[in-house]
């Protein structure tokens, strides 16, 4: 048996007061029958049974309005999270905690307090603490059954909501006093089920009687702590909840959504905003040099953007024949009215071959490399080219190096572009990490959460 939760609020009978008043609620003052201490009826005909806070004793109201002894018992008050007779204001209504049951789950223990809600005008509602995580949920009972749903896991569907199964377990009262409108007592067990779509669930309740079986479903939420002491007007602050309870609603989950379709808006204004800066960019060619060799230095003046202004620009590198062989070139800029000079180099290479009875190939034949904020002015361009020698030994009139190995040949001549004004592709490509990660982070943080709430049912992640 897995972890339980206790954000489970099932009944053994009826959940409604067979009559509910119009007139303004009425206490009936009466006395336990075994140890004299007075008590004060609020459920009025709907009550069937009524545990002394004082001894503990089990009652069962009589129509004249005396009460009749069913079980003596002499055992200490607890004190409960909330106090019996305390009132709060919950769902636009005011409520009276008229009982108090303490429930466990044996193995593995999981301890909780149901605190039963009484409004004369709305009838009962259950209000459940885990002493375990001290989370809250609010349950009232559902007239008919949900529906069940085929499929591996077990799925039950709600007024259009799917439930999954959390857990199911024997819960087990330990404690009770005040006012019930079902049979309590000490010892009393029922199996329990937990189905859950957070902040939702619902909880099923089976409990064997001699009459047969009887079956009580209750749809329970969640409720925050901090909502239910204020609710209640208590002192301090309420017990902290620890960990993920069994309802407790997935925020990330909740705002995946809104942030899938704000990631979309978000990458499609970028793409126009792209496209527009894109279509602006002239790029204009500066320099282009073709069927150059390899044994001289190239040195020629050029022009780039405007005097006083900068632009981005753009240098491409390129040789052939490339086959299993490699080309270099130092390439500096040199402004003809200072003297800081731009140096970059660029490679290019292509190998191929066989291994393992397969063939692979590395190829880059063409390299790029783009400045950004260049200055605009006169500049000397410099290129000193190099190439693979190895393969140098001779050569046919194809250009098949004789003295190298079959395929291999060194490049003869090689090429120089230079363009000013280019659009940098790595800008419009940087944004869309920080577009997804959103997303991607609430996606993983809410999966990351489900696995802490599942943690403790029946079917751990």
């Amino acid at each position: 048996m897995t972890e339980a939760t206790p954000d489970v609020t099932p009944r053994r009978a009826e959940a409604t007061p067979q009559r509910l008043f119009r007139d303004e609620a009425r206490t009936e003052a009466v006395q336990c029958v075994a140890c004299g201490g007075p008590l004060a009826l609020r459920g009025f005909g709907a009550i069937q049974r009524v545990v002394c806070p004082a001894c503990g004793s089990t009652l069962r109201p009589e129509d004249s309005g005396a009460l009749a002894l069913i079980d003596r018992a002499a055992r200490a008050h607890q004190p409960s999270t909330l106090p019996l007779h305390a009132r709060g204001r919950l769902d636009g209504a005011t409520w009276e905690i008229v009982g108090i049951c303490w429930r466990t789950v044996l193995s593995p223990p999981w301890p909780w307090q149901e605190f039963l809600l009484y409004n004369p005008y709305r009838g009962y509602r259950y209000l459940a603490w885990s002493e375990r995580d001290g989370h809250w949920s609010l349950g009232q009972v559902i007239p008919g059954a949900p529906q069940i749903v085929g499929g591996k896991r077990h799925v039950i569907a709600y007024r259009g909501r799917r439930y999954r199964h959390f857990a199911g377990a024997d819960a087990h009262v330990t404690y009770a006093e005040g006012e019930f409108p079902w049979q309590v007592q000490v010892g009393d067990a029922a199996h329990v089920d937990d189905f859950v779509a957070p902040p939702h669930g619902i909880s099923i309740e089976e409990v064997v009687a001699a009459d047969g079986v009887e079956l009580t479903r209750t749809a329970t939420r969640h409720l925050d702590a901090d909502a239910v002491w204020r609710a209640f007007d208590r002192p301090g602050k309420p017990p902290k909840p620890k960990g993920v309870g069994m309802l407790a609603p997935n925020r990330w989950r909740e705002q995946a959504r809104s942030l899938w379709l704000s990631c979309l808006v978000f990458a499609l204004a970028w793409y126009a905003a792209v496209q527009l800066v894109a279509g602006r960019a002239s790029e204009r060619e500066v320099f282009l040099a073709t069927d150059l060799g390899f044994d001289a230095v190239l040195s020629q003046e050029i022009t780039i953007g405007e005097p006083g202004g900068h632009t981005t620009v753009e240098v491409s590198f390129s040789a052939y024949p490339l086959d299993n062989s490699w080309a270099f070139a130092e390439v500096v800029l040199i402004p003809l009215e200072s003297e800081e000079a731009i140096g970059l180099g660029l490679e290019v290479s292509s190998y191929s071959g066989f291994e393992d009875g397969e063939s692979w190939t590395e190829s880059e034949r063409q390299a790029d490399q783009v400045l950004g904020r260049v200055p605009g002015g006169r500049y000397l361009l410099q290129v000193t080219p190099e190439r693979d020698t190895s393969a140098l030994t001779g050569s046919d009139p194809l250009g098949i190096h004789l003295g190298g190995p079959f395929g291999v040949r060194s490049p003869d001549t090689w090429a120089l572009r230079v363009r000013e004004d280019v659009f940098l592709t790595r800008y419009a490509v940087l944004p869309l990490p920080i577009i997804l990660g959103f997303p991607l982070l609430a996606w993983l943080l809410g999966r990351r959460r489900e696995r802490k709430r599942w943690a403790n049912s029946d079917y751990p992640l």
